[in-house]
């Protein structure tokens, strides 16, 4: 049987806290996160984020991403690059070695898939 797992907006119901964001990449105070993983099988996983406000440096981004913000908002800046606003509805794809600035300017939940 296939497995279905609805990946909302509302409520918090799976989501139990966690520490994605390594101490050393961060610019600001440490963001309160909490997540979920709803599939993690052969360097893929897909999953639930979310994070109060703050910003990091992202060296070499080890994965490929495929994100979705289903509430409030981010802003990232690649290096040498402009800033672009992901809000609720909008969604990126961050590749492989991505390097930059990652910052939760509003309290964030997102939908992801990455693999390596």
């Amino acid at each position: 049987m296939t497995k279905l797992t609805a990946m909302t907006a509302d409520g918090t119901a799976g989501l139990e806290p966690c520490q994605v964001v390594p101490a050393e990449s961060l610019l600001s105070a440490a963001p309160a996160e909490q997540g979920a993983v709803v599939f993690d099988q052969d360097g893929k996983t897909c999953g639930l984020w979310e994070a109060t406000p703050y910003a990091e440096r992202m060296e070499d981004y080890p994965f490929f991403e495929l994100a979705h913000i289903l509430s409030g908002a981010v802003v990232i800046t690649p290096e040498g690059g402009a800033p672009q606003r992901f809000s609720a509805g909008q969604s990126y794809f961050m590749e492989k070695g991505f390097t930059g600035r990652f910052e939760v300017v509003e309290t964030c939940r997102k939908a992801y898939f990455v693999t390596g």
